[in-house]
């Protein structure tokens, strides 16, 4: 008798466990909860013209455009169109900074650890008319910086580290792409 006892409260919880799991997930018409990402799903297709660039660094914006690229077509579900009378949305961008900065000096007052530094105004625009044959007014640009140290000393070189930086601002326009929540 003893024995069961202490088994009571351990099927307790398994039963409430096992009911939980049983339970019907997360239901987005009725709590608002998705596990799928939020993305609009009127929006099939995107165009992505070459970034512009202010900066003097060469080929950043090319190297930018190719990750953004990749990116939309890995993580969205919208499709990358080579012309923008195709597309639903265009995605414009400008690389408005880039800079590279000593952090520490060895002693012998060469480059230790640098920083690579990045700034990038990206423009979402909404092609489609909605049911009032009114246009979506074209979204304010938005700011996007990322930062990136790398170390000379054991062999990494700007270039690989302004692509480390581009590869993260990819992430972060792709993020902005998503629906607010």
């Amino acid at each position: 008798m003893r024995g069961l006892r202490h088994c009571v409260p351990l099927l307790g919880l398994l039963l409430g466990l096992g009911l939980a799991l049983l339970a019907p997930g997360c239901n987005s018409k009725i709590t608002g909860y998705s596990i799928r990402p939020p993305y609009d799903k009127t929006i099939k297709t995107v165009y992505v013209p070459v970034f512009k660039s202010i900066t003097f660094r060469r080929d950043v914006n090319f190297m930018l455009t190719d990750l953004v690229i990749k990116e939309i077509e890995r993580r969205t579900p919208y499709k990358v169109v080579q012309k923008p009378e195709e597309a639903d949305t265009v995605l414009e961008g400008t690389v408005n900074f880039t800079e590279k900065n000593v952090v520490v000096e060895s002693p012998f007052n060469l480059p230790r650890q640098l920083t690579a530094t990045m700034i990038v105004l990206a423009t979402w625009t909404d092609n489609t008319v909605d049911r009032n044959d009114k246009e979506h007014p074209p979204s304010p640009p938005a700011p996007i910086a990322e930062t990136f140290n790398f170390y000379p000393e054991i062999g990494e070189t700007s270039e690989a580290a302004f692509y480390r930086c581009c590869e993260k601002l990819a992430t972060q326009v792709v993020n902005m792409m998503e629906q607010p929540w």
